[in-house]
């Protein structure tokens, strides 16, 4: 299979993933189920959807990795790595909430810290690279102030939870953002 294959099919991934992340969310938020849930066969399987849902998410990245959007410099290297270390670290902390139903493990906030630092900093890194133009270019941008502004900042400044509305429409900006790997891949 071809890089350009590879590259459409991950960002195939990423918007598969924005999808089964929804639905996960949705039941999460209908039946109660945030972490650290009931331990019952609703809440795992549910947690299974948004294990499944980042690891579609890393495929992603990893595609948006091989497209080089970000550039070939150090920095979009790096944003890059930060982005795809923090939904390592998320996905290693969700199998070790499994083993000890424990939803405070330390990678969760390193995760979520390095997700938000890497994809603000990969978004910045698209939009100087200058290989794709377009709204394409500011797709990861988006999906990286999105996370910033609506999920982060609020829990900081007042303790505010994020809503299921909030973190919807954090879906569309991962969706966004594959779309944007899906339609740059096409005409490279």
């Amino acid at each position: 299979m071809n890089s350009k294959n590879q590259i459409r099919i991950s960002s195939i991934i990423g918007m598969v993933s924005a999808g089964l992340w929804l639905i996960a969310l949705f039941v999460e938020y209908r039946y109660g189920l945030q972490p650290p849930g009931n331990g019952s066969f609703t809440y795992f399987a549910d947690q299974s959807l948004f294990f499944i849902a980042l690891a579609g998410y890393l495929t992603m990245l990893l595609g948006l990795w091989k497209s080089k959007a970000a550039g070939e410099s150090v920095f979009g290297k790096a944003s890059l790595s930060v982005f795809i270390a923090g939904l390592v670290s998320l996905l290693i902390a969700q199998i070790v909430q499994w083993l000890t139903k424990n939803p405070d493990f330390f990678l969760f906030p390193v995760g979520g810290i390095f997700q938000l630092l890497g994809g603000l900093l990969t978004g910045i890194a698209v939009v100087t690279a200058k290989r794709w133009d377009g709204w394409q270019k500011y797709a990861p941008l988006l999906q990286g102030l999105y996370y910033l502004i609506v999920l982060f900042l609020p829990i900081v400044i007042s303790d505010q939870s994020p809503t299921q509305l909030s973190e919807s429409l954090w879906q569309v900006t991962w969706f966004i953002t594959s779309l944007a790997l899906f339609t740059k891949s096409r005409n490279t």
